[in-house]
């Protein structure tokens, strides 16, 4: 109840400081540029797919924001408790991004409904689409200044960087790299590529929705467990740091 209340909180005063204009200008905008058109199942996921991670970047970033001030001892003080503040602020934003999301699916529904979508269909897709939101979200709350030092987030930044270099470091620079470093290179890559596997294949599972082979569902049992994964990483190194606005 604690935690309700907290995040019910959050909300509010997200509400009241006005961030939410942006949300609200963004979700016109995309109904009325891409969700107006004629188009199919595939096509409006594919849209919210990539629309709701761009929202999720801004509304997590804000709701850190709203966090990241020196009143947040005040709430601290009074009893919430570290692993309550920290999922009161991710619950908030993931509430406001599939808030978006839901309102966008109703308008399109109600106005353009894809002829080949029903509610057994959105059901399928918006599952790994809100996981994906939910994952995204709990990767920006670890690398926010509330949990990890600078230190550890450039760490964490530079282990992402390493798994998506594959799409930058190629051809010509990768034949002059020795043989041994290229076999390191490569071992890296997928290494820490392994963890970004359930996001990727979460998009195209909510564009498809295809869940006739067993890799689906073992995709949704991998999202639900690195959430869980990043959730409590951030819990912990938060529980076990000192608290350092940024505003201070």
């Amino acid at each position: 109840m604690r935690l309700l209340r907290f995040t019910g909180f959050t909300l509010l005063e997200y509400l009241r400081s006005g961030r939410i204009v942006i949300e609200i200008v963004a979700l016109l905008a995309v109904f009325f540029i891409f969700l107006r058109r004629p188009m199919n199942a595939q096509y409006f996921f594919s849209v919210l797919g990539v629309f709701t991670p761009a929202l999720t970047l801004y509304t997590m970033a804000a709701f850190i924001g709203l966090g990241d001030r020196p009143q947040g001892y005040v709430l601290l003080a009074r009893g919430v408790g570290r692993g309550t503040f920290l999922l009161g602020l991710f619950f908030g934003a993931c509430t406001i991004v599939a808030g978006a999301y839901g309102l966008l699916s109703l308008a399109t529904a109600g106005l353009n409904r894809p002829v080949d979508l029903g509610f057994g269909d959105w059901l399928l897709g918006t599952l790994p689409l809100l996981l994906n939101i939910s994952l995204l979200a709990a990767l920006l709350l670890m690398l926010s200044p509330l949990v990890f030092p600078t230190g550890w987030r450039l760490v964490v930044l530079g282990l992402i960087a390493l798994a998506f270099s594959s799409n930058f470091i190629g051809g010509t620079l990768l034949v002059a790299l020795p043989d041994a470093v290229r076999s390191v290179l490569r071992a890296l890559q997928a290494l820490l590529g392994g963890p970004l596997v359930p996001a990727f294949y979460g998009f195209q599972l909510a564009v498809t929705r295809d869940y006739s082979t067993p890799t689906a569902i073992a995709n949704i049992l991998a999202q639900a467990s690195l959430l869980v994964s990043l959730l409590g990483l951030s819990i912990y190194a938060f529980a076990r740091r000192d608290l350092i606005f940024s505003n201070q």
